[in-house]
């Protein structure tokens, strides 16, 4: 939650009876909030997928909470938007988006960041910057999504994996595939 006078991502705040108080580290702006309640990760889950009528992949639960970059080799881009936008042939993963609909990097904010970037219905992004985004495609089944890399300009997509769990197979840690200046290094990887 943000400091409604400076804008600053609050803490953690201390719940009394029910009420959450929020101090601001960086302003000192105090913001009570009545009848707070801490949900679970599991009550988290089973309210976005109400909300959005998805069943989310298991393993897309487990990566949620792991604070680190990877790399997906992408498919042949099949188009000149594709080729603008993915075509070195990989994307950088910096952190799949969380489950708190309070963070700025959560998929709770996926249909408002696809409304607003005119991408279609029924994706939930889980990495991305607005012009180009790593999403959850739900628009052929609702409890298996493929995995695409979508740019904003035309929607023009690529398909990554057919599944989460093939996706994750597929991943790289981002140190093994660039080394500390972001060059491309080779150890192992296969181009």
């Amino acid at each position: 939650m943000k400091c409604k006078s400076c804008q600053s991502d609050y803490p953690q705040p201390d719940i009394i009876d029910g009420i959450a108080y929020f101090v601001c580290s960086k302003c000192g702006h105090v913001q009570e909030e009545k009848d707070y309640h801490v949900y679970t990760k599991a009550e988290r889950i089973e309210i976005f997928e109400k909300e959005y009528g998805i069943k989310l992949p298991e393993e897309y639960i487990t990566y949620i909470d792991t604070k680190q970059s990877w790399v997906v080799k992408l498919p042949p881009c099949t188009s000149e938007t594709t080729q603008y936008y993915f075509g070195a042939g990989f994307y950088d993963i910096g952190e799949f988006s969380g489950l708190d609909p309070e963070e700025d990097r959560s998929i709770f904010h996926s249909a408002s960041l696809v409304e607003t970037w005119g991408l279609p219905e029924k994706l939930i992004l889980i990495d991305g910057d607005g012009h180009t985004w790593l999403a959850l495609d739900y628009r052929e089944s609702a409890k298996n999504p493929k995995v695409i890399v979508i740019e904003s300009d035309t929607s023009n997509s690529l398909v990554v994996a057919h599944s989460f769990q093939a996706f994750v197979q597929s991943l790289f840690p981002y140190e093994s595939v660039y080394d500390i200046e972001g060059n491309f290094i080779h150890n192992g990887f296969i181009t």
